[in-house]
């Protein structure tokens, strides 16, 4: 593996992290319009709910192509275009009132958002390896900044602003945004030198190391608390804890991101204790606690007013935030250490088991929703994060196994070398 100069590296560090913050702004400005969209388009919970988890097959069209568009033109000119892309994508919501238009554009919006996650997200972890300290948790808590600042913006402007000017605005200013940042990023033949010094061997997609296949397993209930809460979440406050006003109910929301932010930016000290799947398997438990207690005592919850649902429902989700916190950079650091396969190969194709559950998942909560209440849906989600735990618990073992350092993890699995 190549050595990047510190010098080069601080400087891809800072992009990645602007990178990482303004998409955490794009995907979370729609929470608090939900409900404002889904009277835009005229469906009730069910339909949202299928439009949500089936618009995920643009996901997967982008998992498929995004190792061969990485391979072909590098992380960065990726970023760069499907960055510009879903800012775009996101202004054209504001003037959708057909249900199946908005479908077809939600199916595009995956599509560039699935490349672009696949781009940035392989240069963090290329690039923690490159220097050899856990970085990750920086990016990831990055991301949960913008995303709670970009909640707790939009839940005011829901008050002050339509739709067309909230969403015009924030899609001009994060296009400009990823521009500028997208050009520090590691070009294709510095992330290359980076990653390895010899050409990784193809690997065909059913030959994928069973490893691959647990990793795809922990990232989808890793991130599934996560999709909840930006699909539900308003419509959750509201409903099941009674917060009526739209701008007081991104709160219990905005308390979830911010104790996201401070676990994600402490990883970095705690993998000096425990390795990053013990702080996983911890985590898990601590999440499921924190959103199940959301859900079992919804009633009391609701009964306390406006500002006392606000209040016990930002504590149970801020416990679920915390929880959360380690689950997805985990998963993401073991993508760097399957022997044979690169990291946007690794990253692609647990993502793509991970979506194709991510539908059913989304599917099932808008069912659910709309056939129970939205507080029985929400026990999905808060039992995922708990399986997260018991997987978590297993590269855990396989750590201490091969007796790594706490920042580190083994080479999961070998496989045997395939011709090309």
């Amino acid at each position: 593996m190549t050595k990047v100069s510190p010098q080069r590296a601080k400087v891809s560090q800072r992009a990645l992290l602007a990178m990482f913050f303004f998409q955490g702004v794009i995907t979370t400005t729609q929470i608090p319009r939900v409900p404002e969209l889904i009277n835009q388009i005229g469906v009730d919970f069910k339909t949202w709910g299928l439009i949500m988890g089936f618009a995920a097959v643009g996901s997967i069209a982008g998992l498929i192509l995004a190792n061969r568009l990485v391979a072909r033109f590098g992380e960065q000119r990726v970023a760069q275009v499907n960055s510009l892309a879903v800012s775009g994508l996101l202004f054209s919501f504001a003037f959708i009132t057909s249900p199946g238009v908005f479908f077809l554009a939600n199916v595009l919006w995956a599509f560039c958002m699935s490349c672009f996650n696949v781009s940035i997200n392989s240069q963090s972890v290329i690039l923690q390896n490159a220097i050899k300290k856990v970085i990750i948790g920086r990016f990831h808590g990055t991301w949960a900044i913008g995303a709670m600042l970009s909640a707790a913006v939009a839940g005011y402007l829901t008050t002050q602003i339509s739709i067309q000017a909230h969403f015009g605005v924030i899609a001009a200013l994060v296009a400009i945004a990823f521009w500028f940042a997208s050009r520090f990023l590691l070009g294709k033949d510095e992330s290359r030198q980076a990653e390895r010094q010899r050409k990784p061997v193809r690997v065909p997609l059913l030959q994928t190391p069973g490893m691959v296949w647990l990793l795809a397993a922990g990232y989808f209930v890793a991130v599934s608390p996560e999709l909840a809460l930006i699909d539900w979440s308003a419509i959750y406050s509201r409903d099941a804890l009674n917060i009526s006003d739209a701008g007081l109910a991104s709160i219990p929301y905005t308390s979830f991101m911010v104790f996201m932010i401070a676990g994600r930016l402490s990883l970095g000290r705690l993998t000096k204790i425990w390795h990053m799947s013990e702080i996983a398997m911890m985590g898990g438990f601590l999440g499921f606690i924190g959103l199940g207690s959301s859900v079992l005592f919804a009633d009391s919850i609701s009964a306390l007013g406006s500002t006392g649902s606000v209040i016990a429902g930002s504590a149970c989700w801020a416990l679920a935030g915390l929880g959360c916190s380690s689950l997805v950079p985990s998963f993401f650091s073991a993508s760097g250490h399957i022997k044979g396969l690169n990291t946007a190969t690794v990253m692609a194709r647990m993502s793509l088991a991970q979506t194709i559950m991510v539908i059913m998942a989304k599917v099932l909560i808008g069912a659910v929703a709309q056939a129970a209440d939205i507080r029985i849906a929400f026990i999905i989600p808060a039992l995922l994060v708990l399986a997260c735990a018991f997987i978590a618990r297993v590269l855990a073992k396989t750590a201490r196994s091969e007796a790594v350092a706490p920042g580190e993890f083994p080479v999961t699995m070998p496989i045997a070398v395939i011709g090309e």
